[in-house]
């Protein structure tokens, strides 16, 4: 971490810097001209929303924080004017708002879910700093202490949205349009490998892919309030993170495919030369739709025929051509849409797409793991505020106020000890500074412009480091450590005796309550979470095959692709067991497509006499369980292996190959060690 902090400051961030310096001057100097009360509370909210990645994400977070403060303060009002002289039972509301506020900000996963967050924290910091002023409590002194609060952050958001959103804006399409080019150059570089029989020896490279897009999927949320052309094209580019998610499985499947065939030697020289010629059409960046037809031609033309007794490795071949069919058309939509989007960023569309992209409301959400991290909030901050309202410790407040404000924003996420460590080391380094910048500089600044000078080497250098992604939040803490010590200023407290009692025991105290609990409450997360989330994968599974309507496949996918990503950075705590958890992940991403593919042949194999819901409904009963018996798996490979010996005799081939691809999938996938399937001893009965 030293290393990162000894790095030469680049010009990037020293505009960065900058920018976060002029926008602390104006919101101070606007809140210092209007006379409120307590004006840094201005320049730290400047502090807390400012982001180094663009201008669209600072309004959002910026409009986010505005509207969190306005709620936070209306509730604030409310409590305090109901609860006042009820000091016990006003803490355990003020807990029961955060936990309420974790848990929609935990469901919500986007920027947005920040309204929830700063809501959550805005009522404890307006309570919590009023309750401690026993003398000044009375009804007109609440309504004007929540209004000043709601004018000082909404001055913060004025000033950092000016700044960063004019003054050399840094957006987030530009970067956004060139990773997904990145992602998609290492996705060929994939597809290259496994046609030409180099797999990798990991899961990485799909694994790589299926976080990159996911990332990519909750940043193009700020695309539409970002200040470059990309806005434009924000339908595009999510279709285009479609193309590339619903591509994973198809990759990963084909890749299953060329290695059985390989291994029991019965790839034959037509097909080997054949994914010789995708790889490179594949690679190329520009190919025309002639070149994808041959290609289709070539795949149709070394198609083995399809008859009752048709072997394993021959429906396997089906099921891979069926997969390089699905990869050659994929890659022919994904350069349409990447075409699409340079059209709309040139302001050469004329249309919007006709395709829908997912929503994201379709994204994974642990509404048990919210719960239980929500009602883990209510008891600590409950807990904390407790310990300060018996102890009579009158400059405490501050405690149970970082208790809530750290716990509310760090406690949501997996790295949470970790980053709780971080808040607690930064908040000590930033006490020494703050305590010369209370008892010394500020006393010695007579006018705006001199206390704005000796405040610029702070506010700028850790502008600098805020900046850095490795950081970032080490330097956020320390500036907001200084920022909220200059607030004593504004209430009369800049003494030595205030500033060892409110900020540097109480401040530190509520910052170790919070960690120390988040380590009682998240100590099961690594090993319980990645268990839940593989439930919930098999769950989905059973669901979609219990499903009257077929769910779209693209739908399907975003959604389990979602689940590996926010399972990935869990499995490096998993040691030797992490690769098998990766294997299953995929493997069961690859049966639900394959589920949902042979849903929507549905009605075709009916008119066929073919009935898939016994199938459907013994893979939905296999799944919904938590342990698979023997027996019951035997059962399940039974029925996939009649259902396919009655789709090798129908009379008509259309959708035929389609259907034998589905069910070679879902069998190679779900019995791996399984015997090969055999056609002549599962003839059923009204056939012969």
């Amino acid at each position: 971490m030293l290393k990162a902090f000894l790095q030469k400051p680049t010009a990037g961030e020293l505009l960065f810097a900058f920018k976060c310096f002029l926008a602390a001057s104006l919101a101070l100097y606007i809140a210092l001209r209007l006379g409120l009360p307590r004006p840094f509370w201005a320049p730290m909210a400047t502090c807390i929303i400012a982001q180094s990645m663009s201008a669209g994400s600072v309004f959002v977070r910026a409009s986010s924080r505005l509207i969190g403060t306005l709620v936070g303060t209306v509730v604030s009002v409310l409590l305090l004017v109901s609860f006042i002289n009820y000091t016990f039972l006003l803490c355990f509301l003020i807990a029961l708002w955060v936990g309420i506020c974790m848990y929609f900000s935990m469901l919500k996963r986007t920027t947005d879910s920040y309204v929830f967050v700063v809501g959550g924290f805005t009522v404890p910091v307006i309570i919590y700093g009023i309750i401690g002023d026993v003398n000044a409590i009375n009804i007109q002194y609440i309504m004007d202490m929540a209004i000043a609060r709601a004018e000082e952050t909404g001055i913060g958001f004025m000033s950092a949205i000016l700044i960063h959103s004019t003054v050399f804006p840094k957006t987030i399409g530009p970067a956004a349009i060139k990773r997904m080019d990145t992602v998609w150059k290492d996705i060929c570089q994939w597809i290259g490998l496994i046609l030409r029989g180099e797999p990798s020896a990991t899961h990485s490279p799909q694994l790589n892919a299926a976080q990159i897009i996911t990332d990519l999927r909750l940043q193009s949320a700020n695309l539409p309030f970002d200040s470059s052309s990309e806005r434009w094209a924000v339908a595009n580019i999510r279709l285009l993170q479609d193309r590339l998610t619903v591509m994973i499985p198809v990759i990963s499947s084909i890749e299953n495919s060329i290695a059985a065939l390989k291994k029991a030697d019965k790839l034959p020289g037509y097909w080997e030369y054949l994914l010789d010629n995708i790889a490179v059409w594949v690679q190329q960046d520009k190919n025309t739709p002639q070149s994808a037809q041959w290609l289709r031609e070539r795949i149709r033309h070394g198609l083995p025929k399809i008859t009752p007794r048709s072997t394993w490795d021959e429906v396997t071949l089906i099921h891979l051509a069926s997969d390089l069919g699905k990869l050659i058309s994929y890659c022919e939509s994904r350069a349409d849409q990447r075409r699409a989007i340079d059209e709309c960023i040139k302001g050469h569309a004329t249309r919007a797409p006709k395709a829908v992209p997912v929503p994201l409301a379709t994204l994974h959400k642990d509404r048990r793991l919210a719960l239980l991290i929500s009602a883990s909030a209510v008891f600590t901050i409950t807990a904390v505020s407790l310990m300060w309202v018996i102890s009579g410790w009158n400059a405490g407040f501050c405690a149970p106020m970082m208790t809530s404000i750290f716990f509310l924003s760090f406690v949501r996420n997996d790295n949470s000890i970790a980053a709780l460590k971080k808040v607690l080391l930064f908040t000590i380094y930033s006490l020494p500074p703050a305590g010369v910048y209370l008892l010394i500089a500020m006393y010695s600044a007579h006018s705006f412009e001199m206390l704005m000078l000796l405040l610029a080497p702070c506010i700028i250098i850790a502008g600098i480091y805020m900046a850095r992604p490795s950081t970032g939040l080490g330097a956020t803490i320390f500036m907001m450590g200084v920022w909220s010590t200059t607030t004593m200023y504004d209430l009369d407290m800049a003494n030595a005796t205030s500033f060892m009692n409110g900020q540097v025991f109480a401040q530190c105290f509520g910052v170790l309550m919070a960690l120390v609990f988040a380590r009682i409450f998240r100590s099961f997360d690594a090993e319980w979470t990645t268990r839940r989330l593989l439930n919930s994968i098999a769950e989905e599974i059973a669901r979609l095959a219990q499903s009257v309507k077929s769910p779209p496949v693209i739908q399907t996918t975003v959604r389990m692709i979602d689940r590996i990503s926010i399972l990935a950075p869990r499995l490096s705590g998993l040691g030797t067991e992490k690769e098998n958890v990766i294997s299953r992940l995929f493997r069961e991403l690859r049966i639900g497509t394959n589920i949902v593919y042979l849903m929507h042949m549905r009605s075709r194999l009916e008119r066929n006499g073919i009935d898939i819901q016994p199938l459907l409904q013994t893979l939905s009963a296999h799944f919904a369980k938590s342990a698979h018996e023997t027996g019951g798996k035997n059962t399940v490979l039974e029925q996939i292996d009649r259902t396919l010996q009655k789709v090798c005799h129908m009379s008509s081939p259309i959708r035929q190959n389609a259907a034998i691809a589905a069910l070679t999938g879902i069998r190679r996938d779900l019995f791996p060690e399984a015997p090969p399937y055999y056609p002549q001893t599962l003839v059923p009965k009204e056939i012969v």
